[in-house]
């Protein structure tokens, strides 16, 4: 069976459970792992929750 993983975009680390986040402008659906999650959404008026993807 093949193994679902992807890469954060800020730490470039894989990981089989991400966090599809908005956090900066101009708005884009990246995927990010929960360590970088923590930082991105920290008083940040641009960050937007999309749901989460697990392998």
């Amino acid at each position: 069976m093949k193994q679902r993983i992807k890469k954060c975009i800020i730490c470039k680390v894989d990981f089989s459970t991400m966090y599809r986040v908005q956090y900066k402008n101009p708005k884009e659906w990246v995927f990010v792992c929960k360590e970088c999650l923590l930082e991105v959404k920290k008083d940040n008026p641009n960050y937007t929750y999309g749901g989460t993807w697990k392998r």
